[in-house]
Order: C-alpha cells, then sequence, then structure tokens
C-alpha cells in the first residue's frame, strides 16, 4: 500500500510539473504577441494608456472526431511545410496517432471522390495539401506574371537610382532600396541597360555602374540632361492628388444650405467672390 501511494504521488507531482510547464510556455505566447501587437500600433496611440493584453489562449482539449478533423485540415492548410503526425498531435492531443493517420487518410480519400484540385500528400516524412500537377500550367502562368511584375518594378527603382546618382555602387543603391539588387542589376547589365564606368577609390574598390546609350534610346531621351528634373516630378504627383487625399483628412461635417445663417454668402466658387468685388469697384469709380 505504501508503494502504491508512492507512485500516485510521485506521478500527481508529475502531472503538476507538466502543467506549471504548460502555463510557463503560454505566458511566454502571451507575452510575444502582447509585443507583436503593440508594435503594429500607432505612435500615438503608444504614448497613451492603451495597452493591447492577451488575456488567454483557449483549445479544446478533448474534440470530437467531426471537429478533430476540421482541426487537422486546417492545420495542413496553413503550414507552409509537411506536418509530421507528432507535430499535428501537439495541436490535437485528444487523438492517438493512429487516429491522426486515419484523418489524414478519411482527408485525402474525401479530396480524390470530390474530384479537388488539390490533394492530401505524404511527402518527406510528413504530410501536406497542394495542388494537383495537372493545374501546374494555369499556376505558371500567374506566378511568371506576379514575378515579371516584380522584376520589372525592382528593374525600374533601380534604374531611376543610377540615372539621377550615377556613377554609382551596388551598395550605395542597396542602402537606398533596403534590399539586395545584385540580380536586378546582373539583368540590366545583360540587357544593355546599365554598364560598368569604373572603381570606386575605397577599400574593396566596388564597381561604379551608369546608364548606357540604349538607357536614353529605350526612354526617348536626347541625354541624361533630358531627365525630368526631382522637383519637377514632386509638383507633378503634388498637383496630381488633392490635399485631402494626400492628409487623409476628408470634411467631417458639412452644413445643409437651407440651414445656413443668412449672414454667411456661399463660397463654392472662389471666382464668384472676385467678379462681385469687379462690379462694385466699377459702380463705385462711375
Amino acid at each position: 500500500m505504501p508503494a502504491e501511494l508512492k507512485r500516485e504521488e510521485k506521478m500527481n507531482k508529475e502531472e503538476l510539473a507538466k502543467q506549471k510547464e504548460r502555463e510557463a510556455k503560454l505566458k511566454e505566447l502571451r507575452e510575444e504577441l502582447e509585443e507583436k501587437l503593440e508594435e503594429q500600433l500607432p505612435q500615438s496611440l503608444k504614448e497613451g494608456p492603451l495597452r493591447i493584453v492577451v488575456e488567454s489562449l483557449q483549445a479544446e482539449e478533448n474534440l470530437e472526431p467531426a471537429r478533430a478533423r476540421l482541426v487537422i485540415e486546417a492545420l495542413l492548410f496553413a503550414s507552409s511545410k509537411p506536418l509530421t503526425v507528432p507535430e499535428i498531435r501537439k495541436a490535437v492531443k485528444s487523438l492517438t496517432p493512429s487516429q491522426i493517420e486515419k484523418v489524414l487518410s478519411e482527408i485525402r480519400e474525401e479530396y480524390v471522390q470530390a474530384s479537388r484540385p488539390f490533394e492530401v500528400l505524404e511527402i518527406a516524412g510528413g504530410w501536406e495539401i497542394a495542388t494537383k500537377k495537372e493545374f501546374a500550367p494555369w499556376i505558371l502562368k500567374i506566378e511568371l506574371a506576379r514575378k515579371a511584375k516584380q522584376v520589372t518594378q525592382s528593374a525600374l527603382e533601380t534604374l531611376a537610382i543610377l540615372a539621377y546618382r550615377q556613377p554609382v555602387t551596388r551598395a550605395e543603391i542597396e542602402e537606398l532600396r533596403g534590399v539586395d539588387v545584385s540580380g536586378v542589376l546582373n539583368t540590366l547589365v545583360e540587357r544593355g541597360l546599365v554598364k560598368i564606368v569604373g572603381r570606386k577609390e575605397i577599400p574593396g574598390r566596388p564597381f561604379l555602374y551608369g546608364t548606357t546609350e540604349k538607357f536614353l534610346e529605350h526612354f526617348g531621351l536626347k541625354s541624361l540632361e533630358n531627365l525630368p528634373n526631382i522637383q519637377e516630378i514632386k509638383n507633378l504627383v503634388e498637383s496630381s492628388v488633392k490635399r485631402e487625399a494626400l492628409l487623409g483628412t476628408p470634411k467631417m461635417v458639412e452644413m445643409p444650405q437651407e440651414e445656413a445663417p443668412a449672414e454667411v454668402r456661399s463660397v463654392e466658387s472662389p471666382t464668384d467672390d472676385f467678379e462681385q468685388a469687379a462690379v462694385e469697384e466699377s459702380h463705385e469709380s462711375q
């Protein structure tokens, strides 16, 4: 009997230790979430007394079979890599490994029966949801279009810096753009829009890059002096966008015309004021 009591006491201590460990991990996760959320707050709110607090993170311990299936499917959908059964079991503790494998097989079979464009695959020791190979040509078109757009935008930004700051080193371009531009520079050089014009006399003597005659031809420029002035571009942008749109402060209150005081005159058009003043001045002169 004493041996059984000791064994039971030992099990209770182990369970208590596991519970404390779980609570510590949840507390750490809550603090991390609070920091992430507070980082996304506007500066004006950060300075005030407002503080985001994640009260608790709770997950259902005992899942019904139908609910467990949905949870596992959601895990596969959200994961960016194949999930192993032990990894899934960390989130769905009420199921045994064999039960999880059975659910995965059921999901895979359901996708096959429903002729879905995606399927559940068992690869690299784990499970994942992937689109079927037969749809690769259409997906490839979207991916290529997206990447081409990204490359074009990146190339234009790099070309703009080169055109206005040349000769310039790769490191100087990256400092302005905040991203690596080695691949973009190589592409621009291959297309003949950019060339190496020398080396900068600093430690390491990095290459200096500049634009080519083909660059001028491509953009219809006689020389680099024909590039738009930075101030001209700024004025053009400011004149093409209304001040309210830039400041993000639309008119919040508008007084109805019939409720306006009698002494308040409509000023919908500034030209009306000038015309009225001209008429009055003409009458006075007569």
